[in-house]
């Protein structure tokens, strides 16, 4: 209904959709997409002289477009004009901004036929993901429009300045106008970069917002090779923030790049890669499981971010669900994406398509095939095509997997059902987090792994595909991101800075310094030993009831209150100690009652707050000792481990810290006290989740340097001049999503008669 989302007057318009399986609905929409289908059909001739043609992935022998790629000096020439207007649309009324988002939302649902005929001929896609790559983006930029009115109340922030959007070919006009409609709507100009493969559906997205009144150079299209916006783009200093969603190999270039400019860290919103996991125990409903199974792991091609990887069966009902599996796959139709019969399409380039046949050679000595789909008879290998028939696997444990299987691929691991919680700890083992799907009756269990999970969205008895805008705000953490969640309330957040800035001048660490962070080979086991201990602590720490942890905190504060050794190093103990007591409360509110999401009967959503991890508070003598204390106290109470990296000026005061938290119960490797000697060698650390930094410190950018060196996940320097946002960025966001009509066990029995 076109007002789900809103109350008493309130809120936003849901998007439209189209009913397939309505005569009435579905008759108009083939007869528009067949027309489209023929008017946009070109031959070679019609292509201008060094342009790069647009070929359909299911036949390339179709040409359906064309562009050419921007020159060096051509994406210059973006970033002078986009610099230039923001300084009128950050002006611009927020208000105007939204009213904006809602008229290209609004256009966008009057153009649906023709966006579903480009997401089939460019991208690949069946109708039916068609329909939902519209929806999503009017979604997006309603929510955002609503969400940019809320934020506005906070006069403290401003626009960051110009953004670059770098978007993926999956989901060619959602994510490509998410990004940029959040950009836009909180002040900042844009650089849209989207997929090569990709580059027509956002063309023609920008000319519609165009036609509805966005200004010039607000947004700008940049379709050029990624290699080319790498080292144009992303290395100038006028280039405010960075959203990707990629391959975490990508993301991880990105921010070495930024990271090489020098001073403060950009802000860099990253999706990246997931190994996608589904735990099903021998309560769940075997019928459900496999119609979730199927749409998880082959809707799309298997070609979506959240798209399940693994299946983990336990093995009592394994054969069983498998049968059902096999018998599943072989009614699905492999074939043309522009019958409204065809199920799955094809992958959308060579290169996926080798990864794929690759990864298909690979499993013949690594794992049993146990389905592979034929084509339908519409796949004439004469003409071309990207298809790879949907593969089902047996494996013997998820690590033979080597990396994320980006297709229509699922493989199954067999499980005891004493084993259930160590397959959570597997999973989290692999360093992604994005999604995760769990199939059982057992309420209590559902909620248990739930909770020891570290992917970042979790799906109950239902698909772990097609989060919707608002209601299951979607991002992963370690490997799969950095957060915060698209389509959720705090993504705007990081769009926008406060308006109080540390000084440029002292971001540059001079050799002196950096000498005294990095420490010989005994100060290097050290820094090992200690982080090797705060990751053993982490799991239960962050498991320890809220209530608890805010108790040993207060403790904490209430034990420092009279050490003179920390009223000698303090301006003004009292006023620190009552912002330390202060932030507690506001910690406790936001984490003790998660926020319900809306959403349509017989569905729960709920966003949870967790911690980061290991967490770093680095202190010098730069750093403010109000900063130093909030930044150990937030870190604590919201669940995160802390190794407080300090100067000698804080080492004696820290030691005493560790001992007054030690008192409170607490494990001692919870709260830990390393020198600077350390820091370089923790910054490498596999198990560091993120370093918090005063602002004011002249080790901020040494500190990012460090960080974007990293194998693994994009960690975040951690500043904030005020206090409350500062709690925002030391947790994670976690969205848990239930399928309420499913608790109730096998539904079959209700429809039991009782015999005479």
């Amino acid at each position: 209904p076109i007002d789900l989302y809103r109350d008493e007057g309130k809120g936003r318009d849901n998007s439209k959709g189209l009913d397939l399986t309505d005569i009435n609905e579905l008759t108009p929409l083939k007869v528009s997409l067949d027309t489209w289908f023929v008017d946009h059909l070109l031959n070679k001739n019609d292509l201008p002289v060094g342009a790069n043609a647009v070929m359909n992935p299911a036949n390339r022998s179709e040409i359906i477009g064309f562009h050419q790629y921007a020159s060096k000096d051509d994406m210059l020439a973006m970033i002078d004009n986009a610099e230039a207007a923001f300084d009128i649309w950050s002006k611009t009324p927020v208000a105007e901004r939204a009213a904006l988002l809602c008229r290209i939302a609004d256009i966008l649902e009057r153009h649906m036929d023709e966006l579903i005929a480009l997401c089939i001929k460019e991208a690949g896609k069946v109708a039916q993901d068609g329909i939902d790559e519209v929806r999503e983006a009017v979604d997006f930029c309603r929510y955002y429009a609503a969400r940019a009115l809320e934020l506005s109340e906070d006069d403290r922030l401003e626009a960051r300045g110009v953004v670059l959007c770098i978007s993926p070919w999956n989901f060619p006009l959602a994510i490509f106008l998410g990004q940029v409609a959040a950009a836009i709507a909180t002040g900042n100009t844009v650089l849209a970069k989207p997929a090569e493969q990709t580059g027509l559906i956002a063309l023609r997205a920008i000319e519609l917002m165009k036609s509805v009144g966005l200004p010039k150079n607000v947004v700008q299209a940049v379709i050029a090779r990624g290699s080319a916006v790498g080292s144009t783009i992303i290395p100038d200093s006028r280039i405010q923030t960075v959203m990707f969603t990629g391959s975490t190999e990508t993301g991880t270039h990105i921010s070495q790049t930024l990271a090489e400019r020098g001073g403060d860290q950009v802000p860099f919103i990253a999706e990246t890669g997931g190994q996608n996991c589904m735990i099903v125990d021998s309560t769940a409903l075997p019928e459900q499981v496999v119609d979730d199974v199927i749409s998880s792991g082959f809707q799309s091609a298997g070609q979506r971010c959240s798209a399940l990887r693994v299946l983990f069966l336990q093995e009592d009902i394994a054969d069983n669900v498998i049968t059902m599996l096999q018998g599943a796959l072989a009614e699905l139709h492999v074939g043309n994406p522009a019958k409204l019969s065809t199920d799955v399409g094809p992958v959308i380039d060579q290169k996926a398509l080798d990864a794929l046949n690759a990864h298909s050679d690979y499993m013949q000595s690594h794992g049993k095939l146990l389905y592979q789909c034929k084509f339908s008879d519409d796949v004439v290998d004469e003409n071309g095509h990207f298809f790879f028939a949907p593969r089902l696997y047996e494996i013997d444990d998820i690590s033979v997997l080597q990396r994320e299987v980006f297709g229509p691929c699922v493989h199954i691991v067999r499980f005891k059902g004493n084993e259930i919680e160590s397959v959570v700890d597997k999973i989290n083992g692999t360093g992604f987090g994005l999604t995760m799907g769990i199939h059982t009756r057992i309420e209590h269990r559902a909620y248990d792994l739930a909770r020891l999970s570290r992917a970042g969205n979790i799906y109950i008895n239902r698909n772990m595909i097609g989060a919707i805008v608002g209601v299951q705000p979607f991002g992963g953490r370690g490997l799969s991101g950095t957060g915060p969640k698209a389509g959720g309330p705090n993504y705007l957040t990081r769009l926008v800075k406060e308006k109080s800035t540390p000084d440029e001048d002292k971001f540059n660490s001079t050799v002196e310094k950096v000498a005294t962070l990095s420490g010989n080979a005994a100060d290097k086991h050290e820094a090992t030993r200690m982080m090797d201990k705060a990751s053993w602590v982490e799991k239960d720490w962050r498991l320890t009831e809220l209530n608890t942890r805010i108790s040993c905190v207060r403790q904490l504060l209430a034990k420092i209150a009279h050490v003179g050794i920390v009223e000698d190093l303090a301006d003004d103990l009292n006023r620190t100690l009552a912002a330390a007591r202060s932030q507690l409360i506001d910690i406790e509110k936001r984490l003790k009652k998660p926020q319900q999401l809306p959403g349509p009967t017989g569905e729960s959503n709920i966003i949870y707050l967790e911690n980061r991890g290991n967490i770093i508070c680095y202190a010098d003598e730069s750093v403010s000792f109000d900063f130093w204390v909030l930044s150990i106290v937030t870190a604590l109470a919201t669940g995160n481990t802390v190794i407080a990296v300090v100067s000698d000026l804080f080492y004696h005061e820290a030691l005493v810290f560790k001992e007054k938290f030690v008192a409170t119960g607490a494990d001692k490797d919870v709260f830990q006290v390393a020198k600077l000697c350390h820091l370089e060698t923790m910054l490498a650390h596999s198990a560091l989740s993120g370093v918090v930094v005063d602002s004011s410190s002249d080790s901020k950018h040494y500190v990012s340097d460090q960080l974007a060196q990293r194998h693994g996940a994009i960690l975040p320097v951690i500043s904030s001049e005020y206090f409350d946002n500062l709690i925002q960025r030391l947790v994670t966001e976690k969205t848990v999503s239930i399928d309420t009509t499913a608790s109730g066990g096998n539904t079959s029995l209700m429809t039991l008669v009782e015999e005479d």
